[in-house]
């Protein structure tokens, strides 16, 4: 048995013989020094190990010692092998040449007649037998390389296992290693004991290089004891990409796919190693490893279809025979219910094929379309949202209901794929069964659910079984109209994407590789009417391609807009977003419906690089790019201004003349001013500037109190307090950022960064603004709006919104943003009960208000807060309010773009809430038509709008305690919360809010779309009202935001005070 590392790497206490036996020898001092110091340590080294083990073949076993003490690589490779290797290479590729200049023979002679023709086939007929293929193979293009295959050059030989013996001890911990890997776990008890006496043994010292980059690789490892860094080279510089652990195998691919070594692995601690030969690995674990991707159980975690179709988007011309031999060279043979491989399936032309039409009626066929447009499975959002509407209106005339019964399984484990289901009634329970183990409930697929495309996908078996749990319903589409529907509908958008490629004249300078890449990332949008595309002065960084209908340029003057450039099918603009983080010079309206493709500058990055670098390539043909290229951060001219001298009438925009932009309505508002809601004061009273005054000179009041600190938090950022600020001015902020987070300027604005636990898919981006209002002209208070974004370091994430009111609502505001988080966190409920949680938490806040504005003679008998709190837990989403700070819930996916959830104002007039306000002893007077305060009775104090709220203590009945909901998402779906102030929702309801903010959010991110919003409201704040305009603040939350460039799960993104 082998000893412990520590052992084995002991030196042997033999240093003073060795000394005087060197004494003697005739060397000279420096060679004794050398046999001293650096020759004899090794060679003790070695020499211990030797004894430890006693190998059969000593001198094999100094080799391997030898070749891992040296850095070089941890494999004991037989050199004779590396070169008959290259050898074989050499002659692979002279037959290869072989069949090119066989095959250039045969097509010169293809436009002979017939009678030549004939003697050309009799011609080809004398191609020597090892250059033809198998007639199963003809008309074929070549097999994929992308795996290793036995064939005719590569012949499967008998295989003879080797044994390295061992202990009993070693035994029983080698099979305890391999059970929790999946590439062993699956194998029956004799393959197992093969593998077992198969493998060897090797122990690593910390810091020990076992494979590097780019090496021939001749074995796998498997991790008894330590971990490993696995290192890659990416631009030029090293990173680790990967730990692997105890139980994780690395090292495989090199055997799998016959190629080099993919990265570098280098152990960070002493390390126990077992290693397998490349032999013993394609006889006995081959299979296992090739079908380790699958899907762990139906319609649940896909493979990657992009990786899939890789080569089909590469070469149009051969998309489909080429799909078809990865499907031969991915096709296995396993025995009983052992999955076979998983493959894109091959698309066959056939222009004949019409789906078959089940005849529904007009309600049906509008259930259908939205249980598919509403449901919560992202992945009928993922399969039909980018179909064209002719496409889904034969998607729902293919589908046929079908009745289910109670116990029925409607798919099987193991058995081939027909039907691809969406639940329209009922429940089914998803079973898993693995290898002998009693199988397992992994899911339940209830309305809207979806189940069983993999299967018509990946042409591979079903990897679950689906069983109904009650009597149901399921709208089921067959595998034929599937894939000509749905796959080739994929397929055809994609051939389109290139097209418009091919005429933007910024990408000609990408091969047809790049463009086919870029084309997989294009996005569609469609506009309205008269609607926004781009806007002058916006930060967005989108290019856009007009793929439907017409748009038009404007620049905004003195005069108004006037329009300058008209844009047709096949036009661009809006380029220069993608070398340059500049604000719009100009505004860009579709005129009449118009779809858009679009891409964004993070995505083009993340697809290509910097797209400066790639128009270097060929920089004489870009000379007008020049000043973006020199400057990437400001471009030296606007998009429009680039466009128009760089492309062609026939392919971009058409200049028009400048004539003033008639808008068809400056705000698409039907409201009134509202007479008598606002009391415009001609000036506050002395004594209350006074008070404020005096306030900011008391630390206590108006400075963050570190007794209300979270100490366990990852990020924690609320509003500050500010004397003096103006009309639209930005909020003082105060940031908490413990080791990890970061803050970045970024323009006018601050983002932080931070990562965290989550369950979602991507990550998380927040947007924030908060800005005063316009009270009066001699208003002395600051902004009484406040907010408050934390993260927790155990993933809960919560926003908050304080609308302050009364004098000093300010300071009520500021206190609340702070304590709302340490109540949350410190309730007894906190993650178990998150009702309960959030109902102490505003119990506990309106407490500590009370208690610290009666210390700091701060009254707050007319002065309080609305207060509105969202709560992100893994995948659920909980939301408490009082008053009139509102939450809206939405989706902001293209195809699903709706209103989820929006909170109702409290309001005195609710028949619940008026009852409760009058039995405590307070009146509710209507002091106008349908708007109605709290008083003392008999008074005209305070005057309160909201039954709910934080202070307010004059009157009796106002309540604390907050309305509680919950939603639950998927972690791919997209959605997001708006947190505001009334200053949002004073003139606009959910609904609306939703519609403005789910495109602009797609488009443009979270700051730019709650930028667009507040600008919004304080328009309608103007027409309504003058010059009065309540303080205004909105925190957006955006879930899964497709932000692939940045490094972190989190981002926040607020201007700078």
């Amino acid at each position: 048995a082998s000893l412990p590392l520590s052992a084995r790497r002991s030196p042997l206490l033999v240093r003073p013989v060795a000394m005087s036996v060197v004494e003697g020898l005739p060397f000279a001092e420096d060679k004794k020094r050398y046999i001293v110091e650096t020759l004899d340590p090794i060679l003790e080294e070695m020499v211990a190990d030797v004894l430890t083990d006693v190998p059969a073949k000593p001198l094999d076993f100094m080799i391997s010692w030898l070749r891992r003490r040296s850095g070089l690589t941890a494999v004991s490779a037989n050199v004779s092998c590396i070169t008959r290797n290259q050898q074989l290479k050499q002659e692979l590729k002279q037959i290869k040449s072989s069949i090119e200049e066989a095959g250039t023979a045969i097509k010169g002679d293809k436009d002979h007649d017939s009678d030549e023709e004939d003697d050309d086939d009799d011609d080809c007929d004398e191609i020597p037998e090892s250059f033809q293929k198998p007639a199963a193979q003809m008309g074929r293009a070549r097999q994929s390389v992308s795996a290793e295959a036995y064939g005719q050059w590569n012949q499967k030989k008998a295989f003879t296992p080797p044994t390295h013996a061992k202990s009993d001890d070693q035994k029983a911990r080698l099979k305890k290693t391999l059970a929790g890997s999946f590439m062993f776990s699956t194998l029956d008890a004799k393959d197992l004991e093969t593998i077992i006496l198969a493998m060897e043994e090797v122990q690593i010292r910390a810091q020990e290089k076992v494979i590097a980059e780019g090496d021939d690789g001749d074995f796998l490892f498997v991790i008894e004891i330590g971990s490993l860094d696995c290192i890659k080279k990416i631009d030029g510089v090293e990173k680790v990409v990967k730990k692997v652990e105890p139980g994780d195998v690395f090292g495989e691919l090199a055997l799998l796919y016959n190629c080099p070594r993919a990265a570098t692995v280098v152990s960070s601690e002493a390390c126990v190693l077992w290693e397998l030969d490349r032999e013993t690995f394609k006889a006995i674990c081959y299979e296992a490893a090739q079908a380790a991707p699958l899907p762990e159980y139906e319609g649940f975690i896909a493979p990657d279809p992009k990786k899939q179709n890789a080569k089909a988007h590469a070469s149009e011309d051969n998309a489909d025979n080429e799909s078809e031999a990865e499907a031969e060279i991915m096709k296995r043979s396993r025995p009983g219910k052992r999955r076979e491989g998983v493959s894109a399936e091959a698309m066959k032309e056939d222009t004949a094929w019409e789906p078959t039409v089940y005849p529904k009626t007009a309600e049906e066929r509008t259930q259908l379309s939205n249980i598919i447009r509403t449901s919560h499975d992202s992945k009928l959002h993922m399969l039909f949202g980018i179909v064209p509407k002719a496409t889904f209106a034969q998607i729902i005339d293919a589908m046929q209901l079908m009745q289910v019964e109670s116990g029925q399984d409607v798919i099987q484990q193991g058995d081939v794929g027909d039907f691809f289901y969406i639940v329209k009634k009922g429940t089914f329970d998803i079973f898993v069964q693995k290898g002998d183990e009693p199988r397992k409930k992994v899911f339940q697929a209830a309305e809207g659910f979806a189940f069983g495309e993999l299967a018509l996908l990946y042409n591979a078996p079903r990897s679950a079984t689906v069983t109904a749990s009650v009597p149901a319903e399921v709208w089921a589409l067959d595998r034929t109209a599937f894939r000509n529907l749905v796959v080739r509908s994929s397929e055809e958008r994609f051939k389109k994407n290139v097209e418009f490629l091919n005429g933007v004249e910024i990408f000609q300078v990408l091969d047809e590789n790049e463009r086919a890449a870029l084309a997989e990332v294009l996005e569609e949008e469609e506009f309205e009417d008269d609607e926004a595309i781009v806007e002058q002065g916006g930060k967005d960084e989108q290019m856009f391609i007009i793929l439907e209908g017409k748009a038009v340029a404007c620049i905004k003057g003195e005069q108004g807009e006037v329009e300058v450039m008209s844009y047709e099918v096949g036009n661009y603009f809006g380029e220069i977003a993608l070398l340059s983080g500049e604000p719009r010079k100009a505004s860009v309206y579709a005129v009449g419906p118009c779809v858009c493709l679009y891409i964004s500058r993070a995505t083009f990055m993340r697809v290509l690089g910097s797209l400066s670098n790639l128009l270097e390539r060929n920089i004489s043909r870009y000379e007008k790019y020049a000043d973006a290229i020199a400057n990437t951060q400001t471009a030296g001219m606007d998009d429009l201004e680039l466009s128009e001298t760089l492309q062609s009438e026939a392919t971009e925009g058409k200049k028009g003349m400048k004539r003033k932009r008639e808008r068809k309505t400056e705000l698409n508002l039907t409201l009134k001013p509202v007479a008598g809601k606002f009391e415009k004061s001609d000036g506050e009273p002395a004594t209350l500037a006074d008070k404020v005054a005096q306030d900011f000179k008391n630390p206590a009041i108006v400075s963050p109190a570190e007794s209300l600190a979270v100490a366990d938090s990852a990020f924690a950022l609320f509003g500050g307090l500010a004397l003096g600020q103006k009309f639209t001015m930005d909020k003082l902020l105060h940031a908490h950022m413990p080791t990890g987070a970061g803050a970045e300027a970024k323009g006018e604005d601050t983002v932080y960064s931070w990562n965290a636990p989550s369950k979602l898919k991507q990550g998380t981006e927040i947007g924030v603004v908060c800005q005063k209002g316009q009270k009066s002209a001699d208003d002395p208070t600051p902004n009484q709006d406040n907010f408050f974004v934390h993260q927790g370091k155990d993933g809960v994430s919560m926003y908050g919104v304080c609308d302050g009111h009364g004098p000093f609502g300010h300071l009520v505001s500021f206190r609340l943003v702070q304590a709302l988080p340490l109540m949350i966190t410190k309730s007894q409920h906190y993650g178990k009960d998150w009702e309960e949680c959030l109902k102490e938490a505003f119990l506990e806040a309106q407490r500590d208000l009370v208690e610290f504005c009666a210390g700091h003679s701060i009254n707050i008998e007319a002065s309080g807060a609305a207060g509105s709190v969202v709560v992100m837990e893994e995948q659920t989403v909980h939301i408490a309010f009082i008053g009139d700070a509102r939450v809206m819930l939405g989706s902001w996916n293209r195809r699903d773009s709706r209103m989820i959830f929006c909170s109702k104002d409290h309001k005195p007039e609710i028949p619940e809430e008026r009852a409760r306000l009058e039995a405590a002893g307070s009146e509710v007077r209507e002091i106008d038509p349908g708007s109605y305060r709290i008083y003392l009775p008999g008074s005209s104090f305070p005057g309160l709008t909201m039954s709910r709220a934080f202070g307010d203590t004059a009157c009796g009945g106002v309540l604390r305690e907050p309305e509680y909901h919950k939603f639950a998402l998927q972690p791919t779906d997209q959605w997001y919360v708006i947190v505001a102030s009334d200053g949002i929702w004073e003139f606009m309801e959910g609904e609306e809010v939703c519609s403005l903010t789910a495109k602009k959010l797609r488009l443009k991110g979270p700051r730019e779309t709650i930028n667009f919003l507040v600008n919004a409201s304080r328009k309608r704040w103007k027409y309504c009202c003058g010059d009065y305009c309540d303080d205004i603040t909105g925190v957006l939350v955006q879930w899964n935001a497709d932000n692939k460039e940045s490094k972190t799960n989190f981002a926040l993104t607020v201007p700078r005070a």
